[in-house]
């Protein structure tokens, strides 16, 4: 049984499509991930994306999955230790124990879940793009003037705050602990970063797509002032059936994208929640803790409940504002128009076009 396990994951592994990285550094995609980079680069950092962006695609390097299992080897390794020194530990009680146990198995089966998902699964992140590239072609997305850096010092800004706190986590864990102090500093801030990461990343991911909800929601609506449209504002008139095709992109990579992240999902609602409610059960338990230990718990409440945020937040408004595409369509400021080629100006021309939705899949019959 073993024997054929192992032939799976090695097949697997040959099965995984590589590419040198140094073959693709000078073709890097900005316009697709550039206000996502801080959470794609930290990410990656701590071995939880061996991913390079490239301007056609998303590509696993060899030295990216490389560096990738150096750090799920140590993550598995810190796993084991963790956990023999939970049950060795006499000292805990038996609820203790159970939370101890529960919340670390949990944190450990969210980091190798998303790990393995993006690995595994990477064809559809990549398919996901390839519809975010086509939405952002015929809408000349990434065409508009350069904007402002806002949206990418609030992600680097985040990043920077979630590295702070789970700093601020594990230097605590270390001076309160009282059994293998180090190597609980550690892994409570390295781990627990780790997941985070993890999470920001598919933040990212979903605000990307928001982002190009928004902009199909822009190109639907008429001033509101009434004054006459600009040539550019003019060249973003579309029929309904165009209009239902940049929705049926975006709809598309949405659904990819959630049956990527729908485990890792599922497991980080409850890692996190789980945090939340036992640690709290620990401060009000009646004993009075050591400040430190207080001091920690608080910080990994906030962190919990903050991340927890983040995903209800994102996937909210990605949702609202997708929803809101059907609403404005049918509009009396809609600028949905009756008759014109679709990509007139500098794009293919399809005439009479058929737009069938099979099982989610749109397919354009000429």
């Amino acid at each position: 049984m073993f024997i054929k396990l192992l032939s799976y994951y090695i097949n697997f592994f040959f099965r995984i499509h590589f590419v040198e990285e140094s073959s693709v550094g000078s073709r890097r995609m900005v316009g697709l991930t550039r206000d996502i980079g801080p959470f794609l680069q930290a990410s990656r950092l701590f071995g939880c994306g061996p991913h390079v962006i490239t301007e056609e695609d998303i590509l696993i390097t060899k030295r990216g999955m490389i560096y990738t299992l150096l750090w799920m080897s140590i993550y598995l390794s810190t796993c084991i230790i963790g956990l023999y020194l939970i049950i060795v530990d006499t000292e805990l009680e038996y609820k203790s124990f159970l939370l101890t146990f529960a919340r670390t198995s949990l944190s450990y089966i969210c980091l190798f879940t998303d790990a393995i998902l993006s690995i595994a699964w990477n064809w559809k992140i990549r398919a996901a793009f390839a519809q975010l590239r086509n939405f952002d072609r015929t809408t000349r997305f990434n065409e508009r003037p350069t904007k402002n850096n806002n949206t990418r010092r609030m992600c680097l800004a985040l990043v920077l705050i979630t590295f702070l706190v789970w700093f601020a986590v594990g230097y605590t864990s270390y001076c309160c602990e009282e059994s293998a102090p180090m190597f609980n500093g550690i892994t409570y801030g390295m781990v627990n970063a780790a997941i985070s990461m993890q999470l920001l990343k598919f933040v990212g991911l979903s605000f990307l797509l928001y982002q190009r909800f928004r902009r199909l929601c822009e190109i639907l609506l008429f001033p509101e002032d009434g004054k006459i449209m600009v040539l550019e504002r003019a060249r973003m008139n579309f029929r309904l059936e165009e209009i239902w095709w940049l929705h049926c992109c975006l709809s598309n990579a949405t659904q990819i994208v959630n049956s990527v992240y729908a485990a890792p999902l599922f497991f980080w609602i409850i890692s996190m929640s789980f945090n939340t409610l036992s640690r709290l059960y620990t401060i009000n338990g009646g004993d009075e803790l050591p400040t430190l230990l207080l001091v920690r718990e608080s910080l990994l409440i906030s962190a919990c409940v903050g991340n927890l945020f983040l995903i209800i937040a994102i996937c909210h408004a990605t949702s609202s504002q997708a929803n809101d595409v059907g609403k404005i369509a049918f509009s009396p400021l809609s600028s949905v128009i009756g008759k014109r080629n679709f990509t007139q100006f500098n794009g293919p021309r399809r005439d009479s076009a058929v737009i069938i939705n099979v099982y989610g899949v749109c397919i354009i019959i000429d």
